[in-house]
């Protein structure tokens, strides 16, 4: 366990006073702190200044919140595998006492910069791969964009220590005010804000103590599903258009696969495998990297049969165009199909510039993103479908994310449980009584 002392080594008037950290086996480090005394005013049984006058006290102020500084500093070193050394104490000294000289990367932006540059050396605690995926780095890159222009907006350069509780109101009023963003997006923005300032304090540079109480946030979202009565009323819709068809065509393939835009309109026919006598559609997902196997189901299976085995054309190379070609399709073909119950939901207002909750006819609601939680939610609901079946399909890594994201309480799995005995109740009511009326015509015979 760390332990620090202070001491002086001089006599002289305005003698300096050292800090002393010691690292148990690993030995100790010796630094000046920046702070002088006269020795007549220090005690060598404390290690402190003697609390006679109110600069002694002062200073004592000033040594014991270096010292809460400089430990915490050393637990962030050690659980991050950073090595002390004697420059290491001095620069945290420094940091502490603002002594240090301000470099680009004590800048949020900057840093945000070098942030970004390394993801490709980022390592997933969790699948231990190295590097993120390219979606990720685009959040990160929108996020500096972001604070470039709140930089410029406020003709200023945000510093890595001004990233402090009132920095976050600041923040959090440009994005609603000038950007118009959902709250739910400026919540997830400031989660992106404090990662970079986090990395930074791994990597030795000073930021603001308040760091630690500058949160994101969420807010939950209304989910909109299409229910098994609704896909199967689309399906048996015959529409004019091709790319009406196609994207019928791709929504009950995503209905049926729980599968993310981005992994869903990649498909093709060189995803199927046939493994112990079963067809699977078998692909690593962009987005988690993990490697799913999905039963083609039968109504899968009627689409890839009547485009002779292979999966619908996209509607554009680039899969951001498809996927915005996509969204539009889907609107159009549930509108043509009278999904139009009214719902409450977040829909774009394009004079406002963001999404604004409100109660609209469904097919307003819609877009690609349906497709995989009608999956989750429409299986979910019948018995025959174990929860964890279904998240080895949509490759969720908790229960809890995994009901999260459909909506659901554990309430629900408490009434999904009551139904299914309630069932047996009746089987086994059912059997008795048959039991009993076959006992009875017996005993007339006799």
């Amino acid at each position: 366990m760390a332990t620090i002392k202070y001491q002086l080594q001089s006599k002289s008037d305005n003698a300096p006073i050292y800090l002393r950290l010691s690292l148990g086996r690993s030995g100790s480090l010796k630094r000046k702190t920046s702070l002088s005394i006269n020795p007549k005013n220090w005690s060598a049984k404390t290690g402190l200044p003697k609390q006679t006058y109110a600069d002694e006290k002062n200073i004592t102020s000033k040594l014991r919140g270096l010292t809460k500084f400089i430990l915490d500093e050393v637990n962030d070193a050690n659980s991050s595998g950073i090595v002390i050394t004697g420059n290491w104490l001095q620069s945290k000294i420094d940091i502490h006492f603002n002594k240090h000289e301000i470099k680009e990367l004590d800048y949020l932006t900057q840093y945000g910069e070098y942030f970004i540059k390394n993801l490709k050396y980022k390592v997933n605690k969790k699948s231990q791969r190295v590097g993120v995926s390219r979606s990720t780095q685009k959040k990160y890159r929108t996020i500096v964009n972001k604070l470039v222009a709140f930089d410029k907006k406020r003709s200023t350069r945000t510093k890595l220590t001004d990233v402090n509780l009132t920095f976050r109101s600041e923040l959090i009023d440009y994005f609603d005010t000038i950007d118009k963003l959902s709250d739910n997006t400026i919540g997830r923005y400031l989660k992106f804000v404090k990662s970079i300032c986090l990395d930074a304090k791994k990597n030795g540079y000073r930021v603001s103590q308040q760091l630690d109480n500058f949160s994101g946030f969420s807010v939950k979202a209304p989910k909109i599903i299409l229910s098994f009565d609704e896909i199967n009323k689309i399906k048996s819709k015959t529409f004019i258009s091709d790319a009406h068809e196609i994207a019928k065509d791709w929504l009950i393939i995503g209905c049926y696969t729980g599968q993310r835009v981005s992994d869903l309109l990649r498909m093709n026919s060189s995803f199927i495998q046939h493994i112990q006598d079963h067809d699977f559609i078998v692909l690593e997902q962009i987005k988690t990297k993990k490697t799913v196997q999905i039963p083609i189901h039968h109504e899968v299976k009627n689409i890839l049969n009547k485009r002779k085995g292979e999966f619908p054309p996209t509607f554009a190379k680039s899969i951001d165009s498809a996927k915005a070609m996509f969204n539009r399709y889907l609107k159009e073909i549930c509108k043509l199909a009278e999904i139009d119950t009214i719902e409450n939901g977040n829909k774009f207002d394009n004079k406002k510039k963001r999404y604004v909750n409100g109660d609209y006819p469904k097919y307003e609601l819609v877009s690609s993103h349906i497709c995989r939680r009608s999956f989750a939610s429409n299986f979910y609901a019948t018995e025959l479908y174990p929860t964890p079946i279904l998240m080895n399909i949509t490759a969720h890594s908790t229960e809890k994310m995994f009901l999260e994201y459909i909506g659901k309480k554990p309430i629900d799995y408490s009434l999904k449980l009551a139904k299914i005995w309630q069932k047996e109740g009746l089987k086994q009511k059912q059997t008795k009584e048959k039991k009993e009326n076959n006992l009875t015509v017996i005993n007339k015979a006799n």
